[in-house]
């Protein structure tokens, strides 16, 4: 039946003109849908996560939310570990890469299942984590499983498990340039016009349907002053950006090797799977609770959960300066950014 419907599509297509696969133009449409509407799922929950940690702050409990909030987010995290395993090599987006390059595409559906509920349990309960992984993992599915659900062959799985990683990501972020070629240059590494086209469609489509729903405002916001103001770039600040780039890869390449060996320390405990992300959930409550302490603060920590607020209190040039005439702190915006890398 579903080689069928696609025989037919074809030959509809090829008298009207189309080229042979032009379906798949229409199926990274309905990608594009889906993803859109599945990313306003996946926000809410951690919009609201973040309401509720606002409400809180103040509050003569606010420490307990701190310290026991991501053992909670962790405990549920290991169960669904637990009950849905899979048959994935490696965590979120290295799984997606290894279908692509081993397995033909195919991600099995409780991949995505997992991943979706994982994270919005980790992220929403404070946990130290980014929604970019699991929102591509989760698209990758969708796209991979889509494409077994038409039989549209190993030729066109990799193209819709892009169209569904690219279409993810730009929801999420309402980025979707970035999605794009993300997708095709870290995922497919293909840039032909067959691929590009179809995923295209599929992050442009999946973006102003989220848009269309949660608004078009920008994730981190820039005042209009800042660039107005005398910061715009300048020719001289290039050696300061050599100096950040540098300093952010080394930091980079730190991060991952620490991360590595976390991995690596919490299988060698021999922990039962759901323990393992409790006992990391509960480190970073003792160091939550630790901040909280020392700092005599009101608040869940910044670095509790996306970390989206951390990131746009860097951008904010009023943290950094309050004289918006002065000349001196201005030139010494980029050079702070430095420092704060190194």
């Amino acid at each position: 039946m579903k080689q069928l419907l696609i025989h037919y599509l074809r030959k509809i297509g090829l008298r009207l003109g189309f080229e042979r696969d032009w379906y798949l133009y229409l199926v990274a449409a309905v990608i594009g849908v889906f993803m859109g509407l599945a990313a306003v799922g996946f926000i809410l929950p951690l919009r609201k996560s973040e309401q509720i940690a606002e409400i809180m702050e103040g509050s003569e409990y606010l420490w307990l939310l701190i310290l026991l909030g991501p053992a909670v987010g962790g405990l549920i995290t290991g169960i669904l570990i637990a009950i849905l395993k899979h048959e994935g090599v490696g965590p979120g987006v290295t799984s997606v890469i290894y279908a692509v390059q081993r397995r033909k595409g195919k991600l099995s559906w409780k991949i995505g299942i997992r991943k979706w509920l994982a994270s919005t349990a980790t992220i929403a309960s404070g946990g130290s984590a980014g929604a970019e992984g699991p929102i591509v993992t989760i698209g990758a599915v969708v796209g991979s499983n889509i494409a077994k659900l038409l039989g549209t062959g190993s030729q066109h799985t990799g193209t819709l498990l892009g169209c569904g990683a690219a279409a993810g990501l730009a929801s999420v972020f309402n980025a979707p340039i970035a999605g794009i070629f993300f997708v095709m240059e870290i995922l497919l590494r293909d840039f032909s016009l067959k691929t590009f086209t179809p995923i295209v469609i599929a992050a442009v489509v999946s973006s102003a349907t989220t848009q269309g729903i949660l608004g078009d405002a920008a994730l981190f916001q820039v005042e209009e002053g800042f660039f107005r103001d005398g910061l715009a770039f300048s020719v001289t600040q290039i050696p300061t950006y050599l100096l950040l780039g540098l300093a952010c890869g080394l930091l980079g390449a730190a991060f991952v090797k620490t991360l590595d060996y976390s991995e690596r320390f919490f299988v060698a405990t021999k922990l039962p799977l759901v323990a393992r992300p409790v006992l990391g959930a509960l480190l970073l409550g003792i160091l939550g609770i630790t901040i909280y302490l020392l700092t005599n603060g009101d608040s869940v920590p910044m670095f509790y959960g996306n970390g989206y607020p951390m990131i746009g209190s860097f951008i904010n040039p009023n943290n950094y300066f309050s004289d918006a005439d002065s000349l001196v702190l201005r030139d010494a915006v980029p050079f702070i950014f430095v420092l704060a890398g190194l």
